[in-house]
């Protein structure tokens, strides 16, 4: 934070070009005004690692570095398409806004001479936003406005990775249970009959599937966009494993002609009702 104030020669005056810190920061900040912040969104109060202070083109300059556990929105029903808005609400107190007024510059991720990612993982940022604002206060009856400053990084999760991971397994296993429901007739030739086994074989796929994700996959209250693809490739499943069971059980019982008649009727319901579940479960995540 910059500000002007008519002692920054006093201070130039007592240490010069030097940049204070530590106890001798602590006690010259007794001795100015200097604009306090509290991070309004934090759970917590901050954690200041250290202050430095300066004085740079005729202005005092205040340097912080600190953390601070924020409250933000994650929802993200869409997951894993859709992003996240991570903001930092920065609220004045030290004066209202005829004393301090935050002015917006940038947002950096990271710091240009350091090689390292901040936002790592199969996330990118989108775009940031820096916003001032001012708000009332219920200092002098809520009639003063203060100075807000908000920080948005938003965030969005690689398409390829959600691809590779979640889309192609779950499709693949839909595709291969119409496939085998519309292909593979039932018989007696196998005692086990395939119509069932390599259905049971999918169903057994599908929580293995998720279980293997279950530690890039988040944890939410509410059914997002992941988890239905998962109730759908299991519901599907079940339907045709239950259609190859009947089956297999009408050409036991009543015969081939009868059971004929099933299988047409198989494969046409059964493509049906994948879709129809599809769009039903859609219908409730993107309304």
């Amino acid at each position: 934070m910059a500000w002007e104030d008519k002692k920054t020669a006093d201070f130039l005056a007592k240490f010069g070009d030097e940049i204070i810190h530590g106890e001798q920061l602590d006690e010259y900040l007794h001795e100015i005004w200097y604009p306090e912040f509290f991070v309004s969104n934090a759970e917590t109060p901050r954690t200041t690692y250290y202050k430095t202070l300066d004085v740079l083109d005729g202005k005092f300059e205040l340097f912080e570095r600190f953390d601070a556990e924020l409250s933000i929105d994650a929802e993200m029903p869409r997951y894993p398409f859709g992003d996240l808005d991570f903001f930092l609400d920065i609220a004045s107190f030290s004066g209202n806004k005829s004393k301090m007024v935050f002015y917006p510059e940038s947002v950096e991720i990271g710091h240009h001479d350091a090689h390292h990612k901040v936002v790592k993982g199969n996330w990118t940022v989108n775009k940031t936003i820096l916003e001032e604002e001012g708000r009332t206060s219920l200092n002098h009856g809520g009639h003063e406005k203060f100075s807000y400053i908000i920080s948005h990084v938003n965030v969005k999760h690689g398409f390829i990775d959600a691809a590779q991971k979640i889309l192609f397994p779950i499709f693949s296993i839909v595709f291969l249970s119409l496939l085998i429901n519309h292909f593979y007739p039932s018989g007696n030739y196998d005692i086990f009959n395939w119509r069932v086994g390599g259905q049971l074989t999918l169903f057994l796929t599908v929580p293995a599937l998720k279980f293997s994700l279950a530690g890039e996959l988040p944890t939410t209250h509410y059914l997002n966009f992941t988890d239905a693809l998962f109730i759908w490739a299991t519901l599907v499943v079940t339907f045709n494993m239950m259609v190859g069971i009947v089956s297999h059980y009408k050409m036991a019982e009543e015969g081939e002609n009868s059971n004929r008649r099933l299988e047409r009727f198989a494969r046409a319901i059964s493509p049906l009702f994948a879709i129809a579940v599809l769009v039903i479960l859609l219908s409730l995540i993107f309304e």
